[in-house]
C-alpha cells in the first residue's frame, strides 16, 4: 500500500473519535516509522506495509484511548513529557497555573520553598524548577506509580536534583516551612459523567468528592494551618462561587484567573497581612 492510502484508511477509522483524524493518523504512522509528518507528505507515494503496532494503535484510538497514552508522551510548554495511564494527561490550561505561580513566586524570597500537592506526571514542579532556578521544590503525590512517572520526567528535563519527591496525602511528609502551595487537584464531582476519553485517565486524579471542591477546600485549610504565604490552584470552571464562599468563611481574600476561553480556571490567595 502507498503511504497516502494507509493514512486514508487510518483517518477513516478515526473519524468518529477525533475532529482531526488525518493528523492523528499521521502521528501514529510517523511514530511507527519514526518519521516526521513532513516526511510522510513528501513520501506519500512510497509503498509499505503497516505493522501490528499500527493496527493495534488504531484500534486503541478508535476505542477513545487518548493519543498521548498510545504515543507515551504529551506536550506541555512546548516540552515533551512521558505519560501513561498512571497519570493525568497535561492540559494547555494548566500552563496558565504555572504562569500564575511563577508570577506569585517572584514576590517571595529568592530561595522560597514551593510545595506541589498532587504532582502527577510532574509537569508543574518541573516547569517551576526550570523557570525559577533558585527555589526549593517539594512534589507530593499519594500514588507511588505517579511519582515514578514524575521522577522520570524530572531526570529527562535535568531537574531531578532540584525537586524532592514525597509520597503522601496533601502535605504528609513535608515538615519544613512552606512559602507557596501550588496544586491542580482533582475537582470533578464524583457523580459527574465523563467523556469517553477521560475514562482512561486515573480516577484518583479526576474526582474531588461529592461536590468536587472538597480537596480544594482542604488545601485552603492547610494554607491557613501551615501559615503559607501564597496558594495557587486550578479549579473547575463552575466552582468560583463555592471557592469564594469557603474563602470568606476562612476570612481569606481570593482572586481568580481565566483560561483562554474566558472561563474561570483557577484562583490564588495570599497570606493576610
Amino acid at each position: 500500500m502507498k503511504i497516502k492510502e494507509i493514512l486514508q484508511m487510518g483517518a477513516e477509522c478515526l473519524k468518529e473519535v477525533t475532529p482531526i483524524p488525518q493528523k492523528e493518523a499521521m502521528l501514529l504512522l510517523g511514530e511507527m516509522l519514526q518519521k516526521e509528518m513532513s516526511w510522510l507528505v513528501a513520501h506519500s507515494d512510497d509503498e509499505m506495509m503497516p505493522n501490528e503496532w499500527w493496527h493495534s494503535a488504531l484500534k486503541r484510538r478508535a476505542r477513545y484511548e487518548p493519543l498521548e497514552y498510545i504515543l507515551g508522551r504529551a506536550s506541555f510548554y512546548d516540552r515533551e513529557f512521558e505519560v501513561d495511564a498512571r497519570v493525568l494527561i497535561p492540559r494547555p490550561e494548566t500552563e496558565i497555573l504555572v504562569d500564575k505561580a511563577v508570577e506569585l513566586a517572584k514576590t517571595l524570597p529568592k530561595e522560597a520553598h514551593i510545595v506541589e500537592i498532587g504532582c502527577g506526571s510532574g509537569i508543574i514542579s518541573i516547569m517551576l524548577a526550570l523557570m525559577l532556578p533558585d527555589v526549593k521544590i517539594t512534589a507530593v503525590d499519594i500514588s507511588n506509580e505517579a511519582l515514578h512517572v514524575s521522577q522520570k520526567n524530572a531526570v529527562k528535563h535535568g531537574v531531578s536534583k532540584r525537586i524532592a519527591f514525597v509520597q503522601g496525602s496533601y502535605l504528609d511528609g513535608v515538615s519544613e516551612p512552606i512559602d507557596m502551595i501550588v496544586s491542580n487537584p482533582p475537582y470533578i464531582a464524583n457523580h459527574e459523567a465523563l467523556e469517553e476519553n477521560l475514562s482512561y485517565e486515573p480516577s484518583l486524579a479526576l474526582f474531588g468528592g461529592v461536590r468536587g471542591d472538597e480537596m480544594l477546600c482542604h488545601i485552603m485549610d492547610l494554607f491557613c494551618e501551615r501559615k503559607v504565604k501564597v496558594l495557587a490552584c486550578e479549579m473547575g470552571y463552575d466552582q468560583r462561587y463555592a471557592i469564594m464562599d469557603y474563602a470568606k468563611q476562612k476570612d481569606l481574600v481570593v482572586d481568580f484567573y481565566q483560561d483562554l476561553a474566558g472561563l474561570d480556571r483557577g484562583f490564588w490567595i495570599k497570606e493576610k497581612r
